[in-house]
């Protein structure tokens, strides 16, 4: 499962505003809904804030994975976010969180969603570089760019 198939480049927010963990969740959530419109069944800030209540989704060296399933999908909905000066997002590690993929999965076809995520948390577990070199990239093309000579790296 290639990560990069899943994104564009009006779903890739090269440099967010927000410097706090609710203000990213809050901006992501606004331009995914915006972009699948009916598509989705509302409600996604409090679904992905409430998922952050049960424990954090950063996942380390630099990466969070706010997540949450929804109605009226039927393919996975991602996002690419980062934030170069970093969010704190109660990593085990203790370091900020820079990059941020927001991940929605169907309701009715959760494992799609869980498919993703697991190649997200490969892809971070095998990349030495992937958080510096997303985030030294200039526009959403590159990064998305980035992200799949990353993933084509890994795979080697």
């Amino acid at each position: 499962m290639k990560i990069h198939e899943f994104l564009d480049e009006g779903l890739v927010m090269p440099r967010l505003a927000s410097r706090d963990r609710s203000g990213v969740l809050r901006e992501m959530s606004a331009t995914l809904e915006a972009r699948h419109g009916a598509g989705i069944d509302g409600g996604l800030l409090d679904k992905l804030l409430k998922r952050e209540e049960l424990g954090t989704t950063a996942i380390g060296k630099g990466v969070a994975v706010p997540h949450c399933r929804a109605k009226g999908l039927k393919t996975p909905a991602l996002m690419l976010g980062l934030s170069p000066d970093g969010v704190a997002f109660e990593a085990a590690d203790g370091k900020p969180s820079h990059v941020f993929f927001l991940l929605v999965s169907p309701e009715d076809n959760p494992g799609s969603g869980l498919r993703l995520l697991a190649a997200i948390a490969g892809l971070v577990r095998r990349s030495r570089s992937l958080s510096s070199r997303l985030l030294k990239a200039a526009t959403p093309g590159d990064v998305i760019e980035a992200l799949r000579a990353e993933e084509d790296k890994a795979h080697d």
